[in-house]
């Protein structure tokens, strides 16, 4: 997509300034209707270092009431979120109904600064990619609108900002070493910001290239996609989305009126059976920690079919510090306000650890 992007005719600074009032209006407008129709709305800034991403968010947010808003500012990921699937920490600061969402530099950043330190490649990189394709259609088809902007700016023009910023004793600190590197590596950095932004440009979540060259044109064609992306998703909310074929292999199950039921163990057999279980499943526990790989236990049954006393036996067994309880009641208001799973998403087990809901 970069490599055959044709920059825009930046128009006349008269017709600059009449798009930018009548966007900045309309979007002020906008904003009522999303709350009213509870369109819930995430937008995903990315694009080069010293691109503008934040200055122009700043302007962006400064058209929609403080309340319809968030900003998240994704930096590197702590030792502590490591041990969480990829997107745990983007899923938290996914918006409500009615509600926008801003990403300063998302999932995209982390996945192409992991790909070109040469962390992620071949299948683990192609696995990534199938997530972040999960998430976003996951997201699309709950209502969401993912408004995906990619801020570009030539390697010339990159430098210069670098090193102006560099130069001011007040902004230096912005400057960081994947900055530099980025312009260094400038040619290295597009194929791969390339490769990632064809793989994953969905319909429904495409990628929207930004001529961020120049601070007002870009805040017209920042504001201009979001209003015109805003309207589609308005007037294609009552329309039925196809199901894509199920990517997961499904393992065939025996119906509930097939399951035996006679079935029958006498208290000696099941003292014998149950403690040599529990000690198999001490070895277990033990075993995933030191190979940190994460279990997630799932209950569902009939009202006293007894998971209750069970989840005590099996507990039992576990290592208190390594599995944790979640009771699921019906959601409360903000969770019904989000994707439906969202409140499963935010409580993923960490590396070795095995939460049982």
């Amino acid at each position: 997509m970069l490599k055959t992007w044709v920059r825009p005719v930046r128009p006349e600074e008269s017709e600059c300034k009449q798009r930018l009032d009548a966007a900045r209006d309309r979007l002020e407008k906008l904003q009522l209707e999303v709350k009213a129709a509870g369109l819930p709305v995430l937008v995903l800034v990315e694009g080069w270092g010293a691109a503008g991403k934040g200055s122009m968010l700043g302007r962006i947010i400064q058209n929609i009431d403080p309340r319809f808003f968030t900003v998240t500012s994704m930096s590197a990921p702590t030792v502590e979120e490591g041990r969480y699937p990829f997107l745990y920490r983007y899923v938290k600061a996914i918006p409500e109904a009615g509600k926008f969402a801003f990403l300063d530099s998302g999932w995209m950043d982390q996945v192409v600064k992991e790909r070109l330190r040469g962390e992620l490649e071949g299948k683990a990189y192609a696995r990534r990619l199938q997530s972040v394709l999960r998430f976003e259609r996951q997201l699309t088809d709950n209502g969401y609108l993912v408004l995906k902007l990619f801020l570009q700016i030539s390697r010339k023009e990159q430098k210069k900002r670098l090193d102006a910023l560099a130069d001011n004793p007040d902004t230096a600190w912005r400057v960081s070493e994947n900055d530099r590197w980025q312009n260094r590596h400038y040619e290295e950095c597009k194929k791969v910001f390339d490769d990632y932004l064809q793989a994953t440009n969905l319909p429904g979540a495409p990628w929207y290239i930004i001529d961020a060259k120049e601070k007002k044109w870009c805040e017209v064609q920042m504001l201009e996609t979001l209003c015109s992306a805003i309207d589609t998703a308005r007037k294609n909310a009552a329309l039925a989305v196809s199901l894509l074929q199920n990517t997961f292999p499904l393992v065939s199950m025996p119906k509930l009126a097939q399951v035996d039921l006679s079935q029958s163990l006498t208290d000696e057999e099941y003292d014998a059976r149950r403690k040599a279980l529990q000690k198999r499943l001490t070895v277990l526990h033990n075993r995933i920690y030191r190979k940190k790989v994460p279990v997630i236990i799932v209950y569902e049954g009939w009202d006293a079919a007894g998971k209750g006393g069970n989840i005590r036996r099996v507990t039992a067994a576990l290592d208190p510090r390594g599995y944790q309880v979640n009771p699921i009641a019906s959601p409360e208001p903000h969770e019904k306000a989000r994707h439906y799973l969202w409140r499963f998403w935010t409580r993923p087990p960490k590396t070795g650890h095995q939460p049982i809901f």
